[in-house]
């Protein structure tokens, strides 16, 4: 009995023995199985996953390609003490050529294909990298090319990548230097031959330097580069005229300017034949004509204090009489008349309105002569100027005639008297002809003392009794 008992517990020893060591052999080699399935597809460039039972093999995740399910596969296949391998992988298409495309405006948009899920975390495109495609095929070095080309739109004013494999195209506008500078940086490191740039400057850095030209016959024109915050509208308006022709860059860098300075020549335009203005950083140089007659002595001291280094020269304008213009600054018509453009008056050329048009000149100005002499005097020009306007119009356009007259006050020699207002009739009606007045249609009394206005015992009514009239008939 006992040795039949001892036999027994024998047998169920060896039976445990026998089932405890087949289990542990079974765990054993799971978990060597499961370790060397997990080590042979370490390197799948999705993360691809085993899962191990017994000694079966099921492999899960993203394959880049048939070629790397097919080298999955086979390294599962070929490890030791396995039995089945399974799968369940999504396989992603492979891409030739594989393409980005990324611009950057008034908002971020993107299309095209992504290697893997990481990359799409680090290209910086928020949540334009949803709407890219994972897919396969993209050569090596891609992804450095497509971030750095995506860090290169940040200091643009708007532009545009365009990644085609191995090759990276950028576009766009910068503000100026430092920007263009700072998509240089960007790419730093990448392959040489491996980016194209095409970027255009809005403002190439250079100081802001530009000329204004002005014609009377023609207008102003403007050529070079405006400082920043200064544009044609405010020049225009600074110097008084409707427009200014020309093509212009715009500055856009720096501090902000204006125009101000140039509203000193405003209250001159109309009164200029021509004018170039230089400004620079360094610099405001002016170069001015004006007809006799124009204080060309106080424009220069007016632009001297406005910061203008200028130079104002008197010209007499070329041309023949009865020449015809519209003046560029004041949209007035103009006729030269003996060397001066002068206003063409809107008045009626019948006796009455050209007798009120001569008459509301001499009210506010005088034909004052050098003392005991015929010789006009500085102030003399403007006033022989506005007469000839008017006097021609009225002798052109109503065939009219008048006499000038000219009067003195009864101080000195009646005979002298009459002999000097005589002569200085006759400078008077010599410098209208010059003007282009017909001389057909003017004729010089002189009158002496004989037809006083005002009391020549006072000095004030000898004053108005020193005088020219204009006197018109039909």
């Amino acid at each position: 009995m006992s040795k039949a008992l001892g036999i027994g517990v024998l047998v169920v020893g060896v039976g445990v023995l026998g089932w405890w060591a087949q289990g542990h052999h079974a765990v054993r080699m799971q978990g060597f199985v499961t370790d060397r399935a997990a080590e042979a597809v370490a390197g799948s460039v999705h993360g691809a996953t085993t899962a191990v039972s017994g000694r079966d093999i099921h492999l899960s995740g993203i394959a880049d390609g048939p070629e790397e399910k097919a080298s999955m596969l086979a390294a599962l296949d070929a490890l030791p003490g396995r039995r089945v391998v399974t799968d369940d992988l999504t396989v992603l298409e492979k891409v030739v050529p594989f393409t980005l495309d990324v611009t950057r405006d008034s908002v971020l948009t993107a299309k095209g294909y992504v290697p893997t899920e990481a990359v799409r975390g680090i290209l910086g495109l928020g949540d334009q990298a949803a709407g890219l495609v994972l897919a396969s095929g993209a050569p090596d070095g891609w992804t450095d090319l497509a971030t750095k080309g995506i860090a290169a739109l940040a200091p643009l004013n708007k532009g545009a990548i365009s990644l085609s494999d191995g090759m990276l195209k950028i576009s766009g506008e910068a503000l100026g230097p430092d920007e263009a500078a700072a998509v240089d940086a960007a790419l730093a490191g990448l392959p040489e031959g491996a980016v194209s740039k095409d970027i255009a400057l809005l403002d190439d850095g250079t100081p802001a330097t530009y000329a204004v030209e002005y014609q009377a016959a023609t207008g102003a024109s403007i050529s070079g580069k405006l400082p920043k915050g200064v544009d044609l509208a405010g020049i225009a308006g600074a110097l008084g005229l409707g427009k200014i022709a020309g093509d212009i860059k715009l500055g856009l860098l720096g501090a902000a300017q204006d125009a101000s300075a140039l509203a000193v020549f405003k209250p001159w335009m109309s009164k200029l034949e021509s004018l170039k203005i230089m400004v620079g950083p360094d610099a405001r140089k002016v170069e001015a004509q004006v007809q006799p007659g124009v204080d060309a002595k106080g424009l220069q001291e007016a632009l001297a204090g406005a910061g203008f280094e200028a130079a104002v020269a008197v010209v007499t304008p070329a041309g023949a009489n009865g020449d015809m213009r519209v003046n560029a600054a004041s949209g007035i018509e103009q006729r030269l008349m003996g060397g001066y453009w002068l206003a063409v008056p809107q008045i009626d050329p019948g006796v009455a309105g050209c007798q009120s048009a001569v008459e509301a000149v001499l009210l506010g100005k005088r034909v004052n002569f050098l003392s005991g002499s015929d010789q006009l005097d500085a102030d003399a020009v403007d006033v022989i100027n506005d007469l000839g306007s008017i006097m021609a119009l009225c002798a052109e356009k109503a065939n009219l005639k008048a006499e000038i007259g000219g009067h003195t006050d009864s101080s000195g020699n009646p005979e002298a008297n009459l002999g000097l207002s005589q002569k200085r009739a006759i400078t008077v009606r010599l410098e209208l002809i010059a003007r282009g007045v017909p001389a057909s249609a003017l004729k010089a009394q002189g009158f002496g003392a004989d037809k006083p206005i005002a009391d020549n015992t006072t000095e004030d009514g000898r004053a108005l009794n020193r005088r020219t009239t204009i006197t018109w008939s039909e």
